[in-house]
């Protein structure tokens, strides 16, 4: 009962990654999750009655356990748009946007400009310039991006923020198509950028694969509930004959 309890409850979460990545299918830019799963020590092991390894009878497996969650980073399909907001990037590298207190990076482009002019991703955070630097037009002249993402307008001229962190490891995901650096981040070279627009990055979620992983994610949570009832009637069973004993 134990082991099929701890592999019931890994398959729950996985199921809720997989149904999270199904419900993104359509999230421009975004990056499924999957879950690294890894065999359970035994609860003797666990709490430190017993060393692993011994071979004993308390060293017997205690089924399996999610160790994390993890975030894969291959990039989506380019689709265009044609909307001059929109921006995909082409090989590594994430958009920098402001959230307040926080510099956060994205790769989703479908940006937009609000009454002030201001470049705003979807969720309303400021998407910032090479330098840092908030980028705002005027609504009333004309704009154009040359390549590697330079937005000209008038005498004025801005760089899209185009970082790249020191290891993606270090890529905390925090909800709407957010990730936090924890580890410092690194400017990519102009003569390196491969920003265009009118395209964007569709999500990098193949549904036909994930849909496969969540029906047999199901199936296997089914067996480990099934075998929790089974060994519950038994245990049952076992008890009324020994009171009718």
């Amino acid at each position: 009962m134990y082991v099929s309890a701890a592999g019931a409850a890994t398959q729950q979460k996985r199921l809720e990654v997989l149904t999270n990545n199904l419900a993104n299918v359509d999230t421009p830019g975004f990056k499924e999750a999957f879950s690294i799963i890894e065999a359970r020590p035994s609860a003797e092991v666990l709490r430190g009655e017993t060393a692993p390894g011994l071979k004993s009878l308390a060293d017997i497996g205690g089924g399996v356990s999610v160790k994390e969650t993890r975030t894969g980073f291959s990039p989506g399909p380019v689709r265009f748009t044609g909307n001059p907001t929109d921006f995909s990037i082409e090989g590594d590298g994430f958009f920098w946007v402001q959230d307040g207190a926080h510099r956060l990076l994205t790769r989703a482009g479908n940006f937009r400009l609000d009454a002030n002019g201001n470049l705003l991703t979807q969720a309303g955070q400021q998407v910032l310039s090479q330098e840092g630097a908030p980028i705002i037009l005027d609504l009333n002249a004309p704009w154009q991006v040359a390549p590697g993402g330079l937005i000209q307008q008038g005498g004025q001229s801005w760089y899209l923020g185009l970082v790249e962190p020191t290891s993606l490891d270090s890529l905390v995901r925090i909800g709407e198509n957010l990730f936090r650096p924890l580890s410092p981040v690194e400017p990519i070279d102009r003569d390196q950028r491969n920003i265009k627009q009118g395209y964007l990055e569709q999500s990098a979620v193949r549904p036909t694969l994930a849909m496969l992983e969540l029906i047999e994610t199901s199936r296997a949570f089914e067996t480990n509930m099934r075998m929790i009832q089974n060994h519950d009637t038994i245990t049952g069973g076992l008890i009324s004959r020994l009171l009718r004993a």
